[in-house]
């Protein structure tokens, strides 16, 4: 595991890196920097949908692994994924003037021609992922994320020195999506993977990743897609003590510590769920432990320091925000954790209705306190918090009723 925690390392960086530099290199222009981190924003939504892929691929080549024989009608996750790509471009263009006119002012055509090219390239990186996953190969899964994260940094610190603006962050956004072309090219094992086979028939496999992509996706709206969706359901916070840009950047900043490394352990968690079917609970007590213990440390943290770091590393009076917003904002990005990885429990044990039950019941929440009659900076700051603690509630209420998970409740796939 020392390669996938040096990746989730270079990982965290990177998202921290990357957004700091965008908002000193795009200036004092609230505009700007809003328009960049909805981008941003929408295109890890969709990376976070295609996540799906690789939560179910995971499980179903970590299960086929285990398993005496394949069953009839297997399928191999790579081949599906090919379909997931061109559905992905598809979608995304016919989808384009609903919303690319309230994401940007400029570069629109440009912007969603990337876009498509990146989810689609997207959706095979997340099955590969989820494929180097189910096999164990995480030296390769490693590299995987830190071609794709790592390319990111390299880019904006170059991107900001070079006196870039928009467009190129733009670029720089999508850009490590191809990321798993040469991990295949440079790696024997991994080409070898791409042939693995799902312990399920084609029909439940495509059923249960597309329940997992609903699901991640919903996910994904409360994590890398909250700054999207920030923008469209706040379009003007003038008069606001705190700015809609300040608020996008503390929601991004407070949780990156915390969920994208989460992000990166995901497969391993699913895994670890998984060869632990016999004590499930005590599977899900320590990353929880975890979980919380960075979560309050890091609240603490956020309400000494946090006002004085973002000074520091903004240096911009438009993001200006009291520590009492960044520790409630620390505690959302906390319970959102505990939700991913129930999520993972959910995933790993098979109860792909539930995982999204519960996300989908978190996501509505937060959407309706966003609309709410609040200020943005306390619209947010209860979204991040009600909303997962109210996905918490039904995941946890079917995971353990009646015994739960703890009586072997896997679920026959099939």
């Amino acid at each position: 595991m020392k390669y996938l925690t040096l990746a989730t390392v270079i990982a965290g960086l990177s998202g921290f890196v990357v957004i700091i530099i965008a908002g000193r290199a795009l200036g004092d222009s609230s505009t700007l920097a809003e328009e960049f981190t909805a981008y941003w924003g929408l295109f890890f939504a969709g990376t976070g949908v295609l996540t799906g892929l690789t939560q179910e691929t995971t499980r179903a080549i970590s299960a086929a692994r285990s398993a005496p024989d394949a069953p009839r009608g297997s399928i191999r996750p790579i081949v599906f994924s090919l379909f997931a790509a061109a559905a992905t471009a598809v979608i995304l263009g016919a989808t384009t003037p609903l919303w690319i006119g309230r994401l940007l002012s400029d570069h629109q055509g440009i912007s969603v021609a990337m876009l498509a090219l990146g989810l689609g390239s997207y959706a095979v990186q997340a099955t590969i992922s989820g494929i180097l996953s189910g096999c164990q190969l995480w030296k390769q899964y490693a590299a995987l994320i830190s071609l794709d994260t790592g390319v990111r940094m390299i880019l904006a610190v170059a991107a900001w020195l070079l006196g870039y603006q928009l467009l190129a962050f733009l670029v720089i956004t999508v850009i490590g999506a191809v990321s798993w072309i040469f991990i295949v090219a440079g790696s024997r094992e991994a080409r070898a993977a791409l042939s693995s086979i799902t312990d399920v028939s084609a029909a439940v496999f495509t059923r249960q990743a597309l329940t997992a992509m609903a699901a991640s996706g919903a996910t994904a709206v409360l994590i890398t897609g909250f700054p999207t969706l920030v923008k469209l359901t706040n379009p003007d916070t003038t008069g606001q003590a705190v700015t809609a840009a300040a608020v996008i950047y503390a929601v991004t900043l407070t949780r990156a510590p915390l969920l994208v490394p989460l992000q990166q352990f995901q497969s391993a968690i699913i895994v670890r769920f998984v060869q632990n079917r016999q004590a499930p609970l005590r599977a899900l007590a320590a990353p929880l432990l975890i979980v919380w213990t960075v979560g309050l440390i890091g609240a603490g943290l956020a309400w000494l320091i946090g006002p004085w770091l973002l000074e520091v590393l903004l240096a911009r009076e438009i993001y200006a925000v009291p520590g009492s917003l960044l520790a409630v904002l620390t505690l959302g990005a906390t319970s959102t954790a505990t939700l991913m990885v129930t999520g993972c429990a959910s995933i790993a044990y098979g109860r792909h209705g539930l995982y999204l039950g519960g996300w989908l019941m978190a996501t509505a929440v937060a959407i309706g306190l966003l609309l709410g009659p609040w200020e943005l900076a306390t619209a947010a700051g209860l979204a991040l918090i009600c909303g997962p603690l109210a996905g918490l509630v039904v995941h946890a209420a079917a995971l353990l009723r009646s015994g739960g998970i703890a009586e072997g409740s896997v679920e026959k796939l099939g």
